[in-house]
């Protein structure tokens, strides 16, 4: 039997199935119950599945927040390597199968749905701004003076103060494909502070980006 119910230790509800049942995805339920009907109870389920895939996923970003914390201490520079062991061959391949300006703004706006963000989404004549309030990880991210930069690199916005876990962002969407394709997939303005926005702008051409941003990551601007 399925029991969505409150747990008076836990403070919340939580599901306190049968133990033949707790295994059973909740995303299953919910189609279960919109199948049979049971309009209530699927509504009921579609906030806790997304309570239980906010949860999982903010605590794998403070994990890895940490490791990069921990990593950091063998040199700053070990968590620009990091994150481009990561990306330089992802995003390559990113460029070379999405090249579109909308199937990217559709990607991005996709991926902040995911995080569970309070997104608003604007076209400029210029550009479209996503605005993310607050940021879905480093927006939640718990500050303190371990976990952020404690210099100015251009792999985090020519900025001390970033968020370990944020210098992602600078890398995989600014650094890596100006080096690729001389200019970045969108222009990040992140989180200062825990709780703030996160912009993102994406630009209709690569002309129409200011020359600032392409200075504070270490690269100069060619399109023109």
């Amino acid at each position: 039997m399925i029991r969505l119910e409150e747990s008076a230790i836990l403070k919340r509800k939580i599901r306190q199935d049968d133990v033949a049942d707790l295994g059973k995805p909740t995303w299953a339920l919910t189609r279960e119950a919109i199948k049979a009907g049971r309009v209530d109870e699927a509504l009921k389920f579609i906030e806790y599945g997304a309570f239980e895939n906010q949860a999982m996923h903010e605590g794998v970003a403070a994990m890895l927040s940490d490791v990069l914390t921990h990593l950091a201490t063998l040199g700053e520079g070990e968590v620009e390597k990091a994150w481009r062991l990561r990306y330089n061959d992802r995003i390559k391949k990113w460029l070379q199968e999405t090249p579109g300006l909308m199937e990217n703004l559709w990607l991005f706006i996709e991926f902040q749905r995911g995080l569970s963000a309070n997104l608003t989404v604007t076209e400029e004549p210029d550009r479209y701004v996503i605005k993310s309030d607050p940021c879905g990880t480093g927006g939640r991210l718990k500050r303190t003076d371990r976990n952020v930069t404690r210099k100015a690199y251009p792999w985090s916005w020519g900025k001390s103060g970033i968020l370990y876990y944020c210098t992602h962002c600078c890398i995989a969407y600014e650094q890596v494909p100006i080096e690729l394709r001389e200019y970045p997939l969108k222009v990040m303005l992140p989180p200062e502070k825990s709780g703030a926005p996160c912009f993102h702008l994406v630009y209709k051409k690569p002309e129409l980006i200011p020359e600032e941003y392409f200075t504070r990551v270490g690269k100069k601007k060619t399109k023109k």
